[in-house]
């Protein structure tokens, strides 16, 4: 078992180092400045980059919000349809949750409640056979994998908890995360 134990850290910290690369690497070639527009009030948000930890920092809109790897999230209390969500995240200047890397990923372990499924900004969108995120950025399946349980025409949305992300219904009502 403690070798087990001590494999698994050898592998993540590996994981981590070579991420943190990554990501210094992503911040560089970003400008300083991001804009995160609504609809005519485009908001200044500023980077800065901490070198001992080798993430972007910036301030969230409100103490609502938590700030992780350089982006912030706001996790939904209340239940609503995968649109409904969208719509509400959208109303916050912001979108449904996009995971592109293992910083993403790293917030819903850190975060959520474990027994709970939250809406994230992954669905097959009307007419289509592949998943997009609401940012038009292609599914990555490297990344991680949804579950398939009974697959049906109505399951074209996905949700996400800290173990693992599955289809869903998306006139289901669950909690949801928006992100900046």
């Amino acid at each position: 078992m403690i070798i087990i134990l001590f494999v698994t850290v050898i592998v993540l910290s590996i994981l981590v180092t070579q991420f943190k690369s990554a990501r210094h690497n992503t911040v560089e070639n970003e400008s300083k400045e991001k804009f995160c527009t609504g609809k005519n009030k485009p908001r200044k948000i500023t980077s800065t980059v901490s070198f001992n930890f080798s993430t972007v920092h910036k301030s969230c809109p409100s103490k609502d919000w938590k700030l992780h790897g350089g982006k912030c999230y706001w996790i939904g209390e209340d239940k609503k349809s995968w649109d409904e969500s969208k719509n509400d995240c959208a109303m916050k200047n912001s979108h449904l949750m996009v995971i592109q890397d293992f910083t993403d990923m790293s917030f819903l372990w850190r975060y959520l409640n474990t027994s709970v499924f939250y809406w994230i900004g992954l669905t097959i969108p009307p007419g289509g056979q592949s998943w997009t995120w609401v940012d038009n950025n292609p599914f990555d399946s490297r990344l991680f994998s949804i579950e398939e349980k009974r697959i049906t025409r109505s399951k074209k949305c996905a949700q996400a908890s800290p173990s693992k992300v599955a289809r869903q219904n998306c006139e289901q009502n669950d909690q949801w995360i928006c992100q900046l």
